[in-house]
């Protein structure tokens, strides 16, 4: 199996199976569904039963993961501290948060690492960044090519740009950024004027798959065929209604499962669902498709574990004669739902 690489024309990046650009008009009319939908149907206090308060330790040579909202993940490991697409509030005054901002930058242990997988604002969020610079000025910035020149120019002292496939060793930690199905914009006029992907996280043989923003794509199984023995899979499972909108930027619930298969993974771990307005899926829907598909693929996910955490929870995975254990009990999904 040949590892893919992305391809540039005038500037711009693409990949071979990608259809032509969403249309600005379908785009609209989508949030305004979405508007339309939650004036009708509030989802209220709901949401708020899905976030704890955290507690997070100052460092930990043994893997945890706390979900702090959407696609932002604190992995500590190795005594590092890493996190993944940080957005502590809201995408914009119109795109609004709906599981509460309760994650203080300030009370976030000292932030070694911030991988981004692309500069969509919900995913590279200025104010956020802006927050972490501050209480940690000499973070280590990963980006996709062509995001760098944005953080020189606001003052970051140590930030990298990769392609897919390229590697960064540090601290006993190596990132690997890799593909994905995607797109890029900020502005009105840069549109996949940098690259986009998703990561690899390696420590003493243990392997974290941050898979950031994705369509349904080969690329899960060509990194499976590379990286052997993924312990744990981040992957996002919305939004994903209206379906002819979002697939050629968003997996699915059952496209995440079937993704997390060829990566041949043992730990499925749900994000980018709920926490803001950017489709038209129902608030849990994301959740109880999973599940669903999880039922469905019993028999091939009998030795695997879907962790479908709160923001907030701190979960623990243990290396233990090739068995994790978690002391959260990850093997239970939400009881809640």
């Amino acid at each position: 199996m040949k590892r893919f690489y992305p391809q540039k024309k005038n500037g711009r990046f693409y990949q071979e199976d990608q259809e032509r650009p969403r249309w600005f008009l379908s785009t609209i009319s989508v949030f305004f569904k979405t508007l339309y939908r939650d004036y009708f149907a509030p989802i209220g206090s709901e949401a708020a039963q899905w976030i704890v308060k955290p507690s997070y330790p100052e460092q930990s040579h043994e893997p945890i993961f706390t979900w702090l909202g959407h696609s932002t993940f604190l992995i500590q490991v190795g005594g590092k501290n890493i996190l993944t697409d940080p957005i502590f509030g809201s995408v914009s005054g119109i795109i609004s948060r709906i599981i509460p901002h309760q994650i203080a930058t300030n009370d976030l242990p000292r932030i070694d690492y911030v991988i981004l997988s692309h500069n969509h604002p919900d995913h590279m969020d200025a104010t956020s960044l802006f927050d972490i610079k501050r209480y940690n000025p000499h973070v280590k910035m990963l980006v996709p090519m062509g995001d760098k020149a944005w953080f020189d120019a606001r003052g970051f002292i140590d930030t990298c740009e990769y392609m897919w496939w390229d590697t960064f060793e540090q601290d006993g930690l190596t990132f690997t950024f890799l593909p994905a199905k995607h797109w890029s914009q900020r502005g009105m006029f840069d549109k996949n004027k940098s690259l986009w992907g998703s990561w690899m996280i390696e420590h003493n043989g243990f392997k974290v798959y941050f898979a950031g923003d994705t369509a349904w794509s080969k690329h899960f199984k060509v990194i499976g065929h590379f990286f052997k023995s993924i312990d744990v899979a981040i992957m996002p499972i919305g939004p994903s209604e209206p379906r002819e909108h979002m697939k050629e930027s968003h997996v699915n619930a059952e496209e995440a499962g079937d993704g997390f298969l060829h990566l041949n993974a043992r730990w499925f771990v749900p994000m980018h669902w709920g926490t803001f307005r950017l489709g038209m899926d129902n608030f849990k829907e994301p959740v109880y498709r999973i599940k669903a598909w999880w039922e469905l693929n019993k028999e091939k996910c009998a030795d695997k574990v879907l962790k479908i955490s709160k923001v907030g929870e701190l979960v623990h995975c243990v290396r233990q004669n090739m068995m994790y254990l978690s002391h959260l009990k990850s093997k239970q999904n939400i009881k809640s739902l």
